[in-house]
C-alpha cells in the first residue's frame, strides 16, 4: 500500500503534467515534465497578446466608450445557493445611519447619470420580493456536486430584484456553489456550515449581469452578508440600467450605476444585520456600431473577474484590485462591505476595470476558493521566492497602527489549512517562482484546464455550464486529500460531535505537517459564468439539459 509521501508525489506529477493527459506513469517526479505549462512558461515562452485592461480607482480613470441600446427583455436568470439573493428582506425602507461619518462610496457621482436622480423615492414607493425566511442551518445537499437548486427555494410570481423567475438558468448563464471543506464523520455536517458565498446572474439579449459575494469567515451573519450584496447590487441595477426612459449610452455612465449599486448593497448589509463580504460585478454589454462587447466591472475584496476566450486564452479583468508583483496572505481579504470599521465598508482595494470581448467569449467571477486553488504554489507544483522582512519600524502613531491592525484581523479569513508554518517535502524538486509568475501561472492553469479538459478527450470549453463546472470539479478534487485527513475518525475521538471553529482549528494544527504535504485550499467555492451572445444569437439560449 503506497504511503502518504507516495501519494503526494503521484498527485504532484499528476497536476504538474496536465491532470495526466496523456503523461507516462514511469516519468520523473522531480519537476515538472517538460512540455507542460509551467515548463513553457519558465522557459520563457510568452502568452498570448491579450486584449488590454483598463483600470482605476474612479470612473474619471478610464476611457469612455459608447454603448448599443441595452435590452430588457430577460433570456435567463440565476441565484444561489439555496435561493442565493430571493432569501433576504428585499423590503425597500430609506436607509437610516446611527453614525454620521459613515462613508458613501460614490458621493461624487450622484448627479451624473439620468437614471440615478429618482430611484431612492422609487424604492420607498415600491416592494418587491418576500420576507425573509428563518435563517436556520440550511445543510448542502451535494457537496459533490454543488448547489442543488429546488423548486421551493425560489418564490413563484414575485420580483426580486427586478426579475420575476431567478430559476431560470441556461447553458449559457449559469453559476455553482459548494464547500471544500471537510464533512464530520459522525454528524456528516460539513464544517463551515452555511456556505458564506452567493451569486447572480442575469442574461438579456445583448447585455447581461453578473455579482458574485463571499461573505468574510463563517457563520449566518456571513451568509447574510454576501445574499444582501449580491441582492443589493442587482436590484440597483436593474432598476438603473432597464429604467423607462432612462439613457445609459456611455461605459461612464455603467461605471457609475456600478459603484452606486455597491453603495446600495453596502446599505442593504447593515439593514439586515449582516457581517463583512468581497462584491464582484460585471456588466457585460456591446458596443455602438460594432460587432464587439465591453465588460465593465467593479470589485472590492478577494473575489475576481475573468475572461475565457478562445483566441487569447485567460485573462484577469479585476488585476488592478491586488498587486500581483508582491506575495499576498491568501487569508487577508483586503477589502469588504459592512461593519468593519462602525458603519463603514473598507474600501482600499475596490477598483473599476474594463476590457472589450467577442462574442462566445465567456466571461466569470469567482470566490477565492475557485482563484487560489489554481495558484501554483498553492497547488504544490511550484515554491514561492522568498523574500526578506524588514523589522517593523517604531513609530509615533501607535494608535493609528492599532486600529489598522484591528481592521486587517476582521478582513482575516478564519480557517488556517495548516500550511502557514511548514514547507513541502524537501527531497520533490520544484520551480521557485516570483509573484507575478504566480499570477501568470494560475492564469495558465485555467487556461490549460478550459482548452483541454481534465481527462483525455474533453475537449474545448463551449459553455459558461462547463466552465463552471470544470472549475469546480478541479478544486473539488484538488482538495481531497486535504478532506480526507480531516476526516480520520481519530481525531473526533475527545470531541465527539464538536462542530464549532475552536475544535475545527485543533484538528488543523493537530495535523498541520500532513495538510502541508497535500495541494489544496479548503474553503467554500463558487464561480458564476456567462457567455457574451449577440441579438441574432440570443434565440439559442435554451435551458441546461438537468433541469435545477
Amino acid at each position: 500500500m503506497p504511503t502518504l509521501r507516495e501519494k503526494v508525489v503521484e498527485l504532484l506529477r499528476q497536476v504538474s503534467s496536465g491532470s495526466g493527459r496523456g503523461c507516462d506513469v514511469n516519468t520523473s517526479c522531480t519537476s515538472p515534465t517538460s512540455g507542460t505549462f509551467i515548463q513553457k512558461y519558465l522557459s520563457g515562452e510568452s502568452r498570448k497578446q491579450q486584449p488590454e485592461i483598463f483600470f482605476g480607482k474612479s470612473c474619471y480613470d478610464l476611457p469612455v466608450k459608447e454603448i448599443s441600446k441595452l435590452s430588457d427583455r430577460v433570456l435567463a436568470a440565476f441565484t444561489g445557493p439555496s435561493g442565493g439573493l430571493t432569501k433576504v428582506n428585499t423590503i425597500q425602507r430609506a436607509f437610516q445611519s446611527s453614525e454620521p461619518d459613515v462613508d458613501f462610496i460614490d458621493e461624487d457621482y450622484i448627479d451624473n447619470c439620468d437614471n440615478i436622480k429618482n430611484l431612492v423615492q422609487d424604492n420607498l414607493q415600491k416592494t418587491n420580493g418576500v420576507h425573509p425566511e428563518d435563517l436556520e442551518k440550511r445543510k448542502n445537499e451535494d457537496n459533490k456536486n454543488g448547489d442543488i437548486t429546488l423548486e421551493r427555494d425560489f418564490p413563484r410570481e414575485e420580483e426580486i430584484a427586478g426579475v420575476k423567475n431567478w430559476n431560470k438558468p441556461s447553458s449559457e448563464a449559469y453559476g455553482i456553489a459548494t464547500t471544500l471543506y471537510e464533512c464530520h464523520p459522525l454528524t456528516k455536517e460539513n464544517a463551515g456550515e452555511p456556505i458564506a458565498d452567493a451569486f447572480g446572474v442575469c442574461l438579456r439579449e445583448n447585455n447581461a449581469i453578473l455579482v458574485l459575494a463571499d461573505g468574510v469567515n463563517w457563520g449566518e451573519k456571513s451568509c447574510l452578508a454576501a445574499r444582501c450584496g449580491v441582492h443589493g447590487c442587482i436590484d440597483y441595477l436593474n432598476k438603473a440600467l432597464y429604467r423607462e426612459g432612462g439613457k445609459v449610452e456611455t461605459t461612464l455612465d455603467i461605471f457609475i450605476c456600478l459603484l452606486r449599486s455597491f453603495h446600495a448593497a453596502h446599505n442593504l448589509i447593515l439593514q439586515e444585520g449582516g457581517m463583512l463580504t468581497t462584491l464582484c460585478a460585471a456588466i457585460i454589454c456591446e458596443m455602438k456600431n460594432s460587432n464587439k462587447f465591453i465588460v465593465c466591472t467593479c470589485n472590492v475584496g478577494d473575489s475576481l473577474a475573468y475572461v475565457y476566450s478562445k483566441k487569447y486564452g485567460v485573462r484577469e479583468i479585476t488585476q488592478g484590485s491586488h498587486d500581483i508583483y508582491s506575495m499576498r496572505d491568501m487569508r487577508d481579504a483586503l477589502g469588504a462591505l459592512g461593519p468593519v470599521d462602525g458603519q463603514n465598508p473598507e474600501l482600499s482595494n475596490l477598483t473599476v476595470a474594463m476590457t472589450s470581448v467577442d462574442p462566445d467569449d465567456i466571461v466569470f467571477l469567482t470566490s477565492d476558493g475557485i482563484s487560489d486553488n489554481f495558484d501554483p504554489v498553492v497547488g504544490k507544483f511550484a515554491l514561492p521566492k522568498k523574500t526578506e522582512r524588514n523589522a517593523p519600524k517604531a513609530t509615533m502613531e501607535g494608535s493609528q497602527d492599532e486600529s489598522q491592525n484591528q481592521k486587517e484581523k476582521l478582513l482575516q479569513r478564519s480557517c488556517s489549512n495548516g500550511d502557514e508554518k511548514h514547507s513541502p517535502p524537501t527531497e520533490i524538486i520544484l520551480p521557485v517562482v516570483e509573484a507575478h509568475q504566480r499570477h501568470e501561472l494560475t492564469l495558465l492553469r485555467m487556461e490549460d484546464l478550459l482548452t483541454f479538459g481534465v481527462n483525455e478527450g474533453d475537449g474545448l470549453c463551449e459553455t459558461a455550464r462547463q466552465l463552471c463546472e470544470q472549475l469546480i470539479d478541479f478544486a473539488t478534487k484538488l482538495t481531497v486529500a486535504k478532506r480526507r485527513i480531516l476526516e480520520d475518525p481519530e481525531l473526533y475521538k475527545d470531541s465527539a460531535a464538536a462542530l464549532n471553529q475552536l475544535e475545527q482549528r485543533r484538528r488543523r494544527r493537530k495535523v498541520g505537517g500532513k495538510l502541508a504535504m497535500v495541494p489544496g485550499k479548503l474553503d467554500h467555492a463558487t464561480v458564476v459564468a456567462c457567455k457574451v451572445i449577440t441579438k441574432t444569437s440570443s434565440s439559442t439560449v435554451v435551458p441546461p439539459n438537468t433541469a435545477m
